[in-house]
This record gives structure tokens, sequence and C-alpha cells, in this order.
């Protein structure tokens, strides 16, 4: 992960780790001053389970769309408020149908990645949603840790730092 990449967009890319703290009751996101930085708006009533991440001015910066349905639940995450396929970002799904003890795993595959052969992250969620580590696709490579102790996010060096939202109600999968 030496080379800087992008997945929503490069203005959310910084030189440095960034330390974020999360409140998930809230569904807003901080930085190290207490300023919100991230906050999420639930568009209830709809069929597929929108979410839009807003940037601190309320503007939005991608939309979650939970697909009804689907054996592994999957989620899309779209630029903006658009549902538009041109628009896909990315999709997150259960790595697999069945998840073995305390331990949730999700695949993490971005738009260019149609055959979805490989991930490009996957996500570990241990014990009681306690900790969540972000790896680059199947490799040990660590971008970014959540730890509900201290409810941060530490996004590591030359890494998109949009907090890792995961749309899923992960309470119903333990």
């Amino acid at each position: 992960m030496a080379n800087q990449f992008s997945v929503i967009s490069p203005s959310y890319c910084v030189p440095n780790s960034v330390n974020l703290q999360i409140n998930t009751e809230k569904g807003v996101t901080y930085n190290i001053n207490n300023n919100v930085v991230f906050y999420t708006k639930d568009t209830f009533f709809t069929l597929h389970n929108r979410r839009v991440l807003c940037d601190d001015k309320g503007n939005p910066i991608v939309t979650l769309y939970g697909k009804n349905m689907t054996l592994h639940e999957r989620w899309q995450v779209f630029r903006g408020q658009s549902s538009d396929p041109s628009q896909l970002l990315f999709s997150v799904k259960r790595s697999s149908m069945i998840q073995s003890g305390t331990m949730i795993k999700l695949d993490v595959f971005l738009a260019n990645n149609k055959d979805e052969s490989m991930c490009d992250f996957r996500v570990i969620i241990r014990g009681n949603k306690s900790s969540c580590t972000v790896y680059a696709g199947e490799s040990p490579t660590i971008v970014a840790k959540v730890s509900t102790t201290c409810v941060c996010v530490f996004i590591y060096t030359r890494v998109h730092y949009t907090p890792i939202y995961l749309p899923f109600n992960t309470a119903e999968w333990i």
C-alpha cells in the first residue's frame, strides 16, 4: 500500500495517518478536534435500505443501497446520491453465507472488478463487534483498524480516509 490510491476522490487521501471517532448511534464521524467530518442520513421507507454519507457541509459523498433478497447480503455504494450503474464505486458482501463463531468476514469489490474472483479489500469483524480490521485484498496488509473500546478508526498512511461505514446491521449476523 505504498502508493496512494483513491476510491471516492483524491481529496480524501492524506499523506499521514488519520484518527477518526465514530458515534454509531448518531451516525456521525469526528476528527481529533471533535469537529464533524462525515455523517449519515438514513432514508426510511425505501425499498433498498438507502443510506447517504455526507460531508460536514451536507454534500452527499456516497449512497449505499442494500440489495434485497441476496444470499450474501450485498450492498452497493454509488458516487453522490446516484444509483446509476456508471457511478458504482464498490460493493460489499459477506464472504460466506455461513459465518463461523464470532468473526464476520466481508469482501469489498471495486467497481472495475467485474468477475469478483478476488476481493479488493477484506473486512474482518471480531468478537462482539469490538474490533474491525480492513485488509488490502486477501493479503496481510492492514489499511484500517476500528476499535470500539475507544470508538476510533485509524486509517493508515496513503489510504483513502472516508470512514469504513459498515452498512450492515452486524448485530444480526452474530
